[in-house]
């Protein structure tokens, strides 16, 4: 009568699942007879939430702006017109001898303007080529004569700065250099160039800063991050079978400066707050907030956190279990009536109802509890500390609780029993980053790449052991290119 109650409230548990990942926890295990059945108790679902921070980029083309830019720096920069200078002096016949000298010539800008992108600052750099003509003044002076020319670069700096009302600034203080001093060797003088070209460079750089700075008004770099902001909250379906939902909803932003990527030069804000993940049912629309005041710079962003959870079936559990039973009652081993996987209060469950062919009753159910050990980095599952502790009512009366004394019997179930969900992982990793992966409304669109993963919990759930994992990775929301 005991083992008929006992077949009827206890059935194998079957999950459809869901693939979780874990570190690595003890196994405890101890083995009961049917008075000392452990009670049915799962845990309760955790909610599965994560701080994140979703990176919204407006992108635009440096060689468009380059192109914009030379169109209004003229190619003749300056011109040198000069007199009255001494450039030649020597001693003759014990007299000092000093010529005053003429100078014309001029600064040409030879090439395009080219712009790049360097630790959150943006250089232009101007190739320029000098040429200077210098003559004697006087009646016997004017047979002194002589040329100089030569290359030279100048690099302007703006460091763009977003301020808390979304306006623009390009911080140009840290002016511009020359890749070597401006000078022209002539006459055996070296002419140093920097009064003839700095003033106009100067007035160049201005215009730059003007023309760069409403080029990037003109982007509405508020307009956009308020689409941006609206966009982030969202709920998106990451996997089919079974069900998973992603809830974003972020809470603050703030400017986490320029990159550039190739000729591409993006400005990027921040927006921080949480994901959620869903089983089954879609959850809930997160309800848009207004864009709110641009917080402190941000010089390291923060990453993309989501957690996934994998679900592993008890029934693949108790599939295990059957098969090493299985290969013990060919070898003489008891044979398995019946095996039952349950939850209880934090343990995992193990029932096997067993007879033997030495006993002439009717047998007895069994009971192991263990605490799974989950491993992220190989994802596996094992039961590595299982051990038999008989319940003391009924250990001494009952010839099985010798059988399951055998330590090969042991070390079997703690090898065989483990599972691996290399597989599963893979699939729900690849289907959240395409999925995170979308064109959105108005010229956005989503780009998202989860990789790396961690324990966050283990649950032993009422349909199996739930792994959650925190997928770490990014998400952007982009403009532009």
């Amino acid at each position: 009568m005991i083992v008929d109650m006992l077949r009827e409230n206890f059935k194998s548990c079957h999950v459809g699942g869901i693939v979780t990942i874990g570190l690595a926890t003890l196994l405890t295990a101890s083995v009961a007879f049917a008075d000392g059945k452990p009670p049915l108790a799962a845990d309760t679902p955790p909610a599965a939430t994560a701080d994140s921070s979703i990176s919204a980029t407006v992108q635009f083309s440096l060689s468009a702006l380059d192109r914009a830019i030379e169109r209004k720096v003229p190619r003749q920069l300056a011109t040198i017109d000069d007199s009255g200078r001494s450039c030649w002096s020597r001693r003759i016949l014990g007299r000092m001898v000093n010529i005053d000298c003429e100078y014309s010539g001029s600064v040409q800008r030879t090439g395009p303007i080219s712009l790049h992108a360097e630790e959150g600052r943006l250089i232009a750099a101007i190739p320029l080529f000098g040429s200077v003509s210098g003559q004697g003044i006087g009646r016997f002076a004017r047979l002194l004569h002589g040329t100089g020319e030569g290359q030279l670069t100048v690099y302007a700096t703006a460091r763009p700065q977003l301020r808390r009302d979304w306006s623009v600034s390009l911080d140009m203080t840290e002016g511009f250099r020359w890749q070597e001093p401006p000078t022209l060797q002539i006459l055996g003088f070296r002419i140093d160039l920097t009064r003839y070209i700095e003033p106009k460079i100067q007035a160049q750089v201005s215009r730059v800063r003007r023309d760069a700075a409403a080029s990037v008004a003109a982007m509405n770099i508020r307009g956009k991050a308020e689409a941006a902001w609206q966009q982030a909250f969202s709920t998106v379906k990451i996997l089919d079978a079974p069900a998973i939902w992603l809830k974003t909803t972020p809470r603050t932003v703030a400017f986490s400066g320029t990159h550039a990527r190739g000729d591409i030069l993006e400005g990027a804000i921040e927006m921080a707050g949480t994901s959620e993940t869903f089983v089954g049912q879609q959850p809930s629309a997160s309800v848009p907030t207004p864009l709110p005041a641009l917080g402190s710079d941000v010089t390291n962003p923060g990453g993309f956190s989501v957690i996934l959870p994998v679900t592993i079936s008890y029934d693949q559990i108790r599939e295990k279990i059957q098969a090493v039973m299985t290969a013990r009652a060919q070898t003489g081993g008891p044979q398995v009536q019946d095996i039952s996987v349950y939850p209880s209060s934090g343990k995992l469950v193990m029932g096997l109802h067993l007879t033997s062919a030495d006993t002439a009753s009717g047998g007895a159910w069994i009971y192991l509890t263990a605490t799974p050990q989950v491993d992220a980095n190989t994802q596996t599952v094992q039961f590595g500390d299982l051990a038999v502790v008989p319940d003391s009512s009924t250990a001494a009366s009952s010839p099985l609780a010798a059988l399951f004394n055998d330590p090969a019997l042991l070390q079997d179930l703690r090898q065989q029993a483990g599972l691996a969900f290399q597989s599963e992982w893979q699939t729900l990793l690849a289907s959240a980053n395409a999925r995170l992966t979308r064109p959105l409304t108005g010229g956005f669109r989503s780009e998202g790449n989860l990789a790396s993963a961690g324990l966050s919990q283990v649950s032993l759930l009422p349909d199996g052991i739930r792994i959650d994992l925190r997928a770490s990775g990014h998400l952007k929301i982009l403009y532009g290119m």
